[in-house]
């Protein structure tokens, strides 16, 4: 019967040899033994197929590949491993078996012999076998071995701010603002990366993240504890569901919520003599940062909202700050005067471009000239200087309004504070002719103390 049957060639594409295969005697048709001459047609009068040769599986040797001069050599021993010469002359291995199941073919290449020795070959092999026989595809492990050797702090960072902008980091889903992004954006640059931004992420442990946040505390109590709320939010990110492209299983930032440093509510406002004195170190200041600190005290705006302004935001005498750019996302519109409105003119888009970038001066700048500001104030003062904040110029504009006769109310509207409760649901009136009134009150007010303490032409005070 075996020399009746087709016979399975073993290479890779399965010919099936039909030259055994023949219902007659060879040379002659026999129309007795031919019995189904439609299903079985006799061959005897045609060429034989021609025999396709075996593929050469053996037990690979040095010596068998040092005569190997061109195509490959199959490797009995594991299956699925080859040897092959490439056209250099070099010879690569190769890996090739199909996936069960899938249909999928896994097609590796390990690298040159005799760079891989025929064992090292043959155990990178096996290892592959025993994956695919366990049903996994080598190539993912493979791409999933890559991804964690090379998910480094920044990579990961650099994920999670793209899931910041798309409203995909947390589980409100929507995106934040460009404010909130540019503080994270700084708080990572200038406290984490410097640190921890090459490290790979899943070598990251809780004493790393705890002595991060203590050497902040020892200089910066309050930003302290925004870093440590930065590194849960981002971390949390990185081990949550939200945050699998990065597929952390253990959050080590989980605890640092501990670590929260005593925060005093600040109360720091100038005194009308130190507004004097500020404004006196002010005439030595560059320009532009004379500009900009006026604004912070002639407006009570926040940082971000001055020294990022565009001039496009500049329109009838009024300074519209979009909601895009405010704490509360409430669009903030301040009449100017005169003084405040000449302050903020610019020939380009930025109110204060930096000048070698193209965008507005960085926020290290500001404090920087804030800091030289202080030192001059001091000199003025022969005493040392409290410090201060730009923040604490808003603080010093509302504490000025009783005593300029402002309500209560047209003092909040006037920081671009909203109203609360059913006041807020009921009550939608703006008070903008009231804020214009207020802002220009005190500027008056801060041009008094221009000109008695003789620097109101320095500082472009308008005549009056």
């Amino acid at each position: 019967m075996a020399g009746n049957l087709a016979s399975i060639s073993p290479s890779s594409d399965n010919i099936i040899e039909l030259d055994t295969v023949r219902p007659g005697r060879s040379g002659r048709a026999s129309a007795d033994r031919n019995l189904c001459p439609d299903l079985c047609p006799d061959f005897s009068a045609s060429p034989l197929p021609r025999k396709v040769p075996k593929s050469s599986k053996k037990e690979l040797t040095p010596a068998l590949i040092d005569d190997l001069r061109a195509g490959k050599l199959d490797d009995s021993k594991t299956g699925a491993l080859s040897i092959e010469v490439l056209r250099s002359g070099k010879k690569r291995w190769l890996y090739r078996r199909r996936i069960a199941g899938r249909g999928a073919v896994v097609k590796l290449s390990l690298g040159l012999y005799p760079a891989y020795s025929i064992a090292d070959a043959r155990d990178w092999a096996n290892r592959l076998n025993l994956q695919i026989d366990a049903g996994i595809d080598p190539r993912e492990t493979a791409r999933q071995e890559l991804r964690l050797a090379t998910m480094t702090v920044d990579r990961a960072h650099e994920l999670y701010m793209d899931a910041v902008r798309e409203g995909r980091s947390s589980r409100a889903k929507r995106p934040n603002k460009p404010r909130t992004v540019a503080d994270k954006e700084e708080i990572y640059w200038r406290d984490i990366a410097p640190k921890l931004g090459r490290k790979i992420i899943y070598d990251v442990t809780e004493t790393d993240l705890i002595k991060l946040v203590e050497a902040k505390g020892k200089k910066a109590r309050v930003r302290a504890n925004r870093l440590a709320a930065e590194l849960k939010v981002f971390f949390g990110w990185t081990a949550s569901l939200r945050g699998l492209e990065v597929g952390l299983e253990m959050d080590p930032s989980r605890r640092l919520g501990d670590l929260r440093f005593p925060e005093t509510p600040r109360s720091r406002r100038l005194a009308l003599q130190e507004i004097a004195w500020f404004l006196e170190a002010l005439v030595e200041e560059e320009r532009d940062y004379q500009r900009g600190m006026l604004l912070w005290l002639l407006t009570a705006a926040r940082l971000a909202e001055v020294c990022e302004a565009r001039s496009d935001e500049l329109s009838d005498g009024v300074w519209t700050i979009p909601a895009s750019r405010t704490k509360n996302s409430v669009e903030h519109r301040i009449a100017l005067g005169p003084w405040g409105w000449s302050l903020m003119q610019s020939e380009g888009e930025w109110v204060f471009p930096a000048p070698k970038l193209d965008g507005p001066r960085s926020r290290n700048c500001w404090y920087r000239a804030r800091n030289r500001v202080r030192e001059r104030m001091e000199q003025l003062a022969g005493r040392p200087i409290e410090r201060f904040t730009p923040h604490d110029f808003r603080r010093t504009c509302r504490s000025n309004t009783k005593r300029l006769k402002v309500d209560f109310e047209t003092a909040e509207a006037m920081l671009n504070h909203v109203k609360k409760g059913l006041e807020r649901t009921y009550d939608t009136y703006e008070l903008e002719d009231e804020k214009q009134a207020w802002f220009l009150t005190w500027e008056s007010e801060i041009a008094g103390i221009a000109r008695k303490s003789g620097v109101a032409e320095a500082l472009g005070v308008p005549p009056g």
